[in-house]
């Protein structure tokens, strides 16, 4: 996929990354290797195909992921997906900004009442079990 390379290195620019975690459709050497070598982050990418023998896939990198990978950090893209999910459902998927400016701050204010929406909702729960 065209958008992993110059959306990482944008990400790399911003913060520094420690593990990259995609799905099997970023299976690629040259993603692992960016990822690895050009930014020290560890990548978890599995393997795209899992009939195909580990001898006939290339890439030191699609090998180790080949031969198993961190289960834990993988399953912590779940997450993301989750809560954009949500932030979808409860203030609506399309932007009404123009501007990307705009539109980063719509974004911006839609985390934040999200954020906030959790908070109330844990301290009502909160405070409706420590009632006697």
């Amino acid at each position: 996929m065209i958008i992993f390379k110059p959306l990482v290195k944008r990400i790399a620019n911003i913060t520094s990354l420690s593990v990259v975690t995609a799905v099997k459709a970023y299976d690629s050497e040259d993603n692992h290797l960016l990822v690895r070598e050009q930014l020290g982050a560890f990548s978890v990418i599995p393997a795209r195909h899992k009939d195909i023998p580990i001898w006939n896939i290339h890439g030191r990198y699609r090998k180790q992921m080949k031969l198993g990978y961190p289960k834990i950090p993988y399953s912590q893209r779940n997450k993301d997906g989750t809560i954009i999910s949500v932030i979808k459902r409860l203030f609506g998927e399309h932007l009404m900004s123009r501007l990307i400016r705009t539109q980063n701050r719509e974004l911006s204010f839609r985390c934040i009442a999200y954020n906030m929406q959790r908070l109330t909702n844990l301290v009502i729960i909160f405070m409706v079990s420590t009632k006697p």
